[in-house]
């Protein structure tokens, strides 16, 4: 790992942090929180947890870094992810790769609020711990940070996503059915590729192990710990600070800057008049400068307001709660155990078909019903002309649902 920062600070799988120097294999000791560690005055580089710093996986068009940032940031606020006071959270992009016509971006976004015992003045930079991981290629990882169980993918042994899932311990069945929905989710999207097994990382109870290669039909390993990256850059990372860190480090220069001034202001006394037409002309140059520049960016500020456009239109075809599979995983989850069956289901972007056989009309009416109540699948209206009875006194019926919630 290439990086500014002599030392990383990792959370451990209980309340503990582990102290993790730059190019070494295993952490050099354990301390109760970043704000302990004694040497908090070097240069630290904090690594978050998932429940104070989710990772959140885009595939977006391929576009300049102005256009991508903005898609980045119109991505968060289109899935509620928001800062303080509804402002824009503290977040940080990396691209890990590209995928024809699409790139593969992961965004590290601070928790809202952030916790304030992992406020240190002193880091030098803050990252989500899996970040700083080298991550097993084409599998989903199973970790516990502080007690909670994360769910991490990744491309190309980078980190994509991370998400809480549970707290530890977890039985076989729940592990899987995470597993399931959250491959499902990560396969749907353009450039993802394939998940073809799951790590589990850390003391894993061996029944838990078997049953879990059982239930979830693919490749299971158990591995002690994660591997840190070998091949990862922070120099060039932008800053990633909690609000309090910011505000710290606004007040320091401030004061900073208060004592230069007082310092300097009897020497620049005599010539305060000289710099002050000095100055003026300069902000004239620059105020002409800025209009300049202000004509120049006004075609590629027109081009990133048709970019937003586009993507807007894009959105539904982008959301995960309306892919096919999901909705369709979320169609059979809802049927009864007996009573009615479904023959047809057909998908289209803002549209589904559904022909059904019910045991009597009662039946039909209430899985109708319980298709408007349902959280994801309420978001279409759905409809059912009269139900053909048959001979066998069975009903042929067909429901259709209209996208009506984007």
């Amino acid at each position: 790992m290439t990086s500014s920062a002599s030392t990383f600070l990792i959370p451990g799988e209980d309340a503990s942090w582990r102290v993790w120097k730059a190019r070494a294999s295993a952490p050099s000791e354990a301390v109760d929180s970043p704000a302990d560690y004694a040497g908090a005055a070097k240069s630290v580089l904090v690594g978050l947890p998932a429940s104070a710093c989710r990772s959140v996986g885009l595939v977006l068009p391929n576009a300049d870094s102005a256009v991508l940032l903005e898609m980045v940031a119109s991505q968060l606020e289109r899935r509620g992810i928001k800062g303080a006071n509804g402002e824009p959270p503290f977040f940080r992009h990396y691209v890990l790769g590209h995928a024809g016509p699409t790139v593969i971006v992961s965004v590290d976004v601070l928790a809202e609020p952030f916790p304030e015992e992992l406020a240190v003045q002193s880091a030098e930079n803050y990252a989500a711990a899996l970040r700083l991981a080298r991550l097993p290629v084409g599998q989903l990882v199973i970790t516990e940070e502080q007690g909670s169980l994360v769910m991490v993918a990744s491309h190309q042994s980078k980190l994509f996503h991370s998400h809480v899932f549970a707290q530890r311990p977890a039985d076989a069945e729940s592990l899987a059915q995470e597993i399931l929905l959250t491959r499902l989710g990560l396969e749907a999207q353009p450039g993802f590729g394939s998940v073809t097994g799951v790590c589990l990382v850390g003391q894993w109870d061996t029944e838990v192990v078997t049953d879990l290669r059982r239930v979830a039909a693919m490749p299971v390993q158990v591995v002690d710990r994660l591997a840190p990256s070998g091949h990862l850059d922070t120099r060039h990372w932008s800053m990633l600070l909690p609000r309090s860190v910011r505000d710290a480090r606004a007040t320091a220069a401030r004061r900073r800057k208060l004592i230069q001034i007082g310092l300097v202001a009897a020497a620049v006394y005599a010539v305060a008049i000289v710099a002050g037409l000095f100055y003026l002309n300069q902000c004239t140059v620059k105020a002409d400068g800025l209009a300049e520049e202000l004509d120049k960016i006004a075609v590629p500020a027109a081009e990133v307001k048709q970019t937003a456009e586009r993507w807007k239109a894009m959105s539904v075809a982008l959301d995960s709660k309306v892919y096919p599979m999901v909705l369709l995983t979320n169609l059979t989850a809802l049927m009864p155990p007996s009573g009615i069956n479904l023959r047809e289901y057909e998908y289209k972007p803002a549209e589904i078909n559904l022909r059904t056989e019910a045991r009597d009309a009662t039946t039909a009416a209430g899985f109708l019903e319980d298709l408007k109540k349902h959280k994801v699948l309420g978001r279409y209206a759905w409809t059912m002309p009269q139900p053909q009875v048959r001979e066998n006194k069975t009903v042929s019926c067909r429901i259709q649902g209209k996208l009506t919630t984007p």
